[in-house]
């Protein structure tokens, strides 16, 4: 993953980084979302955008995998 939000050393993404990195579409991606919200304390909003800290992706993605093993 090349492109990414740096704050105070901090890797972040945006939605549509988001959706790019993991190859959703907006539809799929607010579904899993609201079925799974990120921590309050790993987003930051900026401007008019939502950036989601990496370590909130994976622990999000492991989630996911784990829900979809059972």
């Amino acid at each position: 993953m090349d492109i990414y939000y740096l704050i105070n050393g901090k890797k972040y993404l945006d939605n549509y980084l988001l959706r790019e990195q993991l190859q959703l579409n907006r539809s799929e991606i607010q579904k899993l979302m609201i079925a799974h919200p990120f921590p309050k304390d790993e987003i930051i909003y900026i401007q008019n955008k939502k950036l989601y800290s990496l370590s909130a992706i994976h622990s999000f993605i492991k989630t996911l995998l784990n829900e979809h093993e059972r």
